[in-house]
């Protein structure tokens, strides 16, 4: 999962902050004036709502900016202040709201960057490879060129004793090339996060690429059908099997946290996951979508200040506790300890409330002593 310590700064935030999800994407022609017409609209809302004048300006300027790129974009923006704290761009439209109060709405930036998948996409010849570096989630994506020394990579007839030593030389610069191409893999999945590596192309060197590859990117290899590395083949089962593999990536994060739910250090329940965020024991929170709209929490002015009541938050020494959405409270206290977030979108046996964490660990009493 795509860790949330980006989203700290605003889950830091305690007073007046303006939350702001936003439709940038530049689609038609008319799209500039649409999403200045979108920010003339936030500008007003807010100010309607009471947000701080200088504030909404701040973000209703963020808001008109080019992002610099194309397709559908939404951006989200949290301020206070006059000050931004966060400006990211998600590579997709969501429902546009803006909100003033207590606390920043981090929870649909949270779960989209919970959801987020990064993955190279290699597409491999025998000269080297086009490696594709991008995310579910952000527009921005990486381009790069692998290659090796494009020395007799192609076999010909040559007759005599002669042939045997060239098609040996062909076969030696294919695995060079392989070889560069599979330590470049290496190097990259070793300065970030990379979840899938997706490799392509010519059979022979995919083959070689894979054997080549050490233990951090061959755990996260999928060899692909479709795609080549040649000039105007086309992407549309390419496509589709990239979805699929991203889509298998997230299956999988499911299943790992929903066993250790099971079976280990665990709480299920809004009552204890409360509990074990204000101990500051969570390793992942686990959020049915939905599941808390209608229901509401205090909070105070730290993340993993949150309780049911007014009087439960009070007593822990917090003057004038604020109301918030109970959901928006628990992400936030969980951005607040370094957690993760598991975002569910169907019901699961083990949460019949829709709501648990995985603990790091538990200083709750031996309940069998």
């Amino acid at each position: 999962m795509a860790p949330l310590s980006a989203l700290r700064p605003a889950a830091d935030l305690y007073g007046d902050v303006v939350t702001a999800y936003v439709d940038v994407s530049r689609t038609n022609e008319n799209a500039a004036q649409e999403i200045e017409l979108r920010a003339d609209n936030l500008r007003r809302e807010l100010l309607d709502a009471g947000a701080d004048e200088a504030t909404v300006e701040a973000v209703a300027a963020r808001i008109v900016e080019p992002t610099g790129h194309g397709g559908e974009t939404s951006r989200v923006v949290v301020a206070r202040g006059a000050e931004l704290v966060t400006d990211m761009l998600l590579a997709s439209v969501v429902a546009a709201r803006q909100h003033q109060g207590p606390i920043a709405n981090l929870l649909e930036l949270a779960r989209a960057k919970a959801d987020d998948v990064r993955y190279a996409l290699v597409r491999v010849d025998r000269s080297g490879a086009d490696i594709t570096v991008a995310g579910t989630v952000s527009p921005a994506q990486r381009e790069m060129t692998s290659e090796g020394d494009h020395d007799e990579l192609t076999k010909v007839k040559v007759g005599g004793w002669s042939q045997r030593r060239y098609q040996m030389r062909v076969e030696d610069s294919i695995e060079r090339n392989a070889e560069t191409v599979a330590k470049d893999l290496d190097r990259l999945a070793g300065n970030e996060r990379i979840d899938l590596v997706l490799l392509t192309g010519d059979p022979t060197s995919v083959a070689s690429v894979r054997d080549q590859v050490g233990t951090r990117v061959a755990d996260r290899l999928e060899v692909l059908e479709h795609g080549s590395r040649a000039e105007g083949a086309s992407d549309d089962l390419l496509d589709d099997e990239v979805a699929a593999a991203v889509q298998r990536c997230r299956s999988g994060r499911i299943d790992s946290v929903l066993d250790r739910l099971g079976g280990g250090a665990s709480v299920a329940g809004v009552a204890e996951t409360v509990e074990a965020l204000r101990r500051g024991e969570v390793e992942t929170l686990v959020l049915l979508q939905g599941v808390l709209d209608d229901r509401e929490a205090y909070v105070g002015p730290e993340p993993l200040l949150l309780g049911h009541t007014a009087d439960e938050l009070k007593a822990f020494g917090v003057d004038e506790p604020a109301p918030a959405p109970l959901a928006e409270a628990l992400v936030r206290a969980a951005i607040g300890q370094d957690a993760d977030l598991l975002p569910l979108y169907a019901p699961v046996g083990l949460l019949p409330d829709g709501v648990g964490a995985v603990l790091r660990f538990d200083t709750r009493p031996d309940q069998s002593a």
